[in-house]
């Protein structure tokens, strides 16, 4: 399986009038590998990423970057010149073959030397002044290609909406086709009553941000909140920032499929997708 490595927007704070800065980490050397392997061979491949943004109604190259072995590189959304909601996206490729301008995003080159079952990931990283936060993690090519499909997720790893903290949500999606760029609704809503349900568009191809509290106070209640959505599917991100210490915090949720193993995992997944997917 191979990834694409979305680099995160960058987010204005209006109560600071400055912005918290996104970019990504990458390291050219297998991070995924089996640990009998991990000494047992001299890693010496070069690797080039390909930094892609939709012009209209195609990828666009804007940037090639060449990694040797062992390097790290990171790449700044803020010189990149590309306004904060459009989607960026940097594709691994073991040759410098990029295409300038396609309809069809390239399909990333995996860079699995074993068997590992572990996908490829860089590190996804947020600035503000001093302050710095990120985790590991990927977009798999698979749910690129994917035209229908459904989201699920909650916002209980916020944190404590009190007057010095702020939570924003964000959801990435990525689709291959550069022209499908249309919106769907998130419905939001108190899981103890769901029929208080509220709407919000995201888009395709696009970062949307939302700020929690703005979703709560829709709901009238800060406590945890359910998303979902039956036509598209997102990754989903929480940015917390401490206002007054300027501190960063960064979480993200799993799908439902990543919370049980075993032969009947799918039976499971169904069952949830069963009770909080259909509409009421």
């Amino acid at each position: 399986m191979s990834s694409y490595f979305p680099i995160p927007p960058n987010i204005w704070i209006e109560e600071l009038s400055e912005n918290i800065y996104g970019s990504i980490t990458f390291l050219n050397i297998p991070n995924n590998q089996l640990k009998n392997n991990l000494f047992s061979r001299k890693y010496n491949d070069n690797v080039y990423l390909g930094v892609y943004c939709i012009e209209k109604f195609n990828w666009e190259l804007l940037k090639v970057f060449k990694c040797r072995p062992n390097e790290f590189i990171e790449i700044k959304r803020g010189e990149l010149n590309v306004n904060n909601n459009r989607i960026i996206v940097v594709v691994p490729k073991k040759n410098n073959n990029f295409i300038k301008k396609t309809n069809k995003l390239i399909k990333p080159d995996s860079l699995r030397i074993d068997r590992s079952p572990i996908a490829e990931r860089v590190s996804i990283n947020f600035h503000l002044r001093e302050s710095f936060t990120s985790y590991q993690g990927e977009y798999p090519y698979e749910m690129t290609l994917l035209k229908k499909s459904s989201f699920l997720t909650f916002d209980v790893l916020k944190n404590p909406s009190e007057i010095n903290n702020i939570n924003f949500l964000i959801l990435t999606n990525i689709f291959q086709e550069s022209q499908m760029q249309d919106d769907c609704n998130i419905e939001f809503f108190d899981p103890y009553f769901r029929k208080n349900i509220k709407l919000f568009k995201a888009k395709r191809n696009a970062y949307t941000i939302k700020r929690v509290y703005d979703l709560e106070k829709k709901i009238g209640n800060e406590e945890t909140l359910f998303l979902k959505s039956n036509k598209f599917n997102f990754i989903p991100l929480m940015l917390s920032i401490n206002i007054e210490s300027k501190q960063l915090s960064l979480e993200h949720t799993h799908p439902p499929t990543e919370f049980f193993y075993g032969l009947k995992k799918y039976e499971a997944v169904k069952l949830i997708k069963n009770q909080w997917l259909q509409d009421e």
